[in-house]
């Protein structure tokens, strides 16, 4: 696990601002978090570069493309090694559908967010794609009905 360094309470104001709204101009975040350009930038620069911002994405409602039918996926499988862990991770990358992906403990091995138009797109997914793993051994679907809180930050 990565040593975690100590951020100040600025590179805390520049992370908050940035998850609310990664858009900001460096003169703009720099009015946010009262400090002056030149420091603000050095510093988002700093948090890019030591890996505490990965990336900058734009997040798509998926209602209005007509993927918002959601189903987490827990994916069991018959033996768990090294070698179906990395198979089965190259082809949930490789899955457009599956929008987060996690080894996990517990009673499943996996659990996939899948984001699809509805059932019979789901359907397909289930069976021409994670059905056809051999080493699948047990999937159960759970469909979210309403999405109450979606964050994508972290609490800082």
């Amino acid at each position: 696990m990565a040593q975690i360094q100590t951020l100040d309470d600025t590179d805390i104001r520049i992370l908050r601002e940035l998850q609310q709204n990664s858009r900001l101009t460096n003169k703009e975040l720099a009015a946010r978090i009262h400090l002056s350009t030149t420091p603000t930038f050095e510093r988002h620069r700093r948090l890019e570069r030591e890996g505490y911002i990965k990336m900058y994405t734009a997040i798509v409602d998926a209602d209005r493309i007509d993927r918002g039918f959601t189903v987490y996926c827990n994916i069991g499988f018959k033996q768990i090694n090294r070698s179906l862990t990395d198979e089965f991770r190259e082809q949930a990358n490789s899955w457009d559908e599956v929008t987060e992906c996690y080894n996990v403990s517990g009673d499943f091995d996996f659990i996939m967010k899948v984001s699809v138009q509805g059932m019979k797109e789901y359907q397909e997914f289930i069976l021409h794609k994670v059905g056809a793993l051999e080493y699948v051994s047990r999937i159960q679907s759970i469909f979210v009905m309403e999405t109450l809180k979606q964050s994508y930050g972290v609490r800082l």
